[in-house]
């Protein structure tokens, strides 16, 4: 829940968020701009520039101003946030539509996950009413690879494995791997939910093949 009794109260307000939440960042630093308050972002991560064309990437920093008097971590729950705008009767401009969209679709997957439901499609077709740049949006995270991503992708798959009737894909990767290919650990992380669209896979399995097979992530159909 969002305080929004501590936001009014506060003159300079830190936004706290990782890669999966920093559309719903751009969103609530641009509602908190329309209040007139002194407003920061700030994550220990480094994005990747597909993430470029949100409206505030620029303005993301590494530390927390020694000037703030409030600090919210923000959520990856972008049906929550909207939930948010609505009940407190926000008006909401392009800026924080697009940045809402393209939370829904980094949340849901652009969207392939099975619990995007009839609330998220609704959700998508009101934010496209308020202006939200869903072509841009497409594009940009459903359209856009880097070629390490691609490069890690194919050695990800011939380094699979099935098990357990098919149904668990183990793949397996080295620093070498990510080396070879130009793409990091969070990108395999990232790309691990493809395999979920293989056949009879219900379970994804990623491990460090050189530290004994160590398990770094596991994820399951929804």
């Amino acid at each position: 829940m969002i305080p929004l009794k501590k936001i009014e109260l506060a003159k300079h307000i830190v936004l706290i968020c990782k890669e999966e939440s920093f559309a719903n960042a751009n969103a609530l630093y641009t509602y908190i701009l329309t209040l007139h308050k002194k407003v920061s972002l700030v994550s220990d991560e480094t994005f990747m520039s597909k993430y470029a064309f949100l409206p505030w990437h620029d303005k993301v920093r590494s530390h927390v101003p020694a000037s703030s008097d409030m600090i919210l971590e923000v959520s990856v729950d972008t049906l929550d946030l909207y939930a948010f705008f609505n009940e407190n009767s926000v008006k909401i401009n392009q800026k924080m539509a697009t940045s809402l969209y393209a939370g829904l679709m980094m949340q849901y997957d652009c969207p392939k996950r099975s619990n995007c439901d009839s609330i998220v499609f609704t959700a998508f077709s009101e934010l496209i009413k308020l202006g939200a740049e869903y072509k841009q949006c497409v594009k940009y995270l459903q359209n856009w690879q880097a070629l390490s991503s691609l490069r890690l992708k194919g050695i990800l798959y011939t380094n699979m494995s099935l098990c357990e009737n098919a149904t668990v894909a183990e793949v397996y990767v080295c620093d070498a791997d990510l080396k070879r290919s130009g793409a990091d650990m969070k990108e395999a992380k990232r790309i691990m939910s493809d395999f979920l669209s293989l056949a009879h896979v219900q379970e994804v399995r990623l491990l460090k093949s050189d530290a004994n097979n160590k398990i770094i992530k596991s994820i399951k159909e929804v």
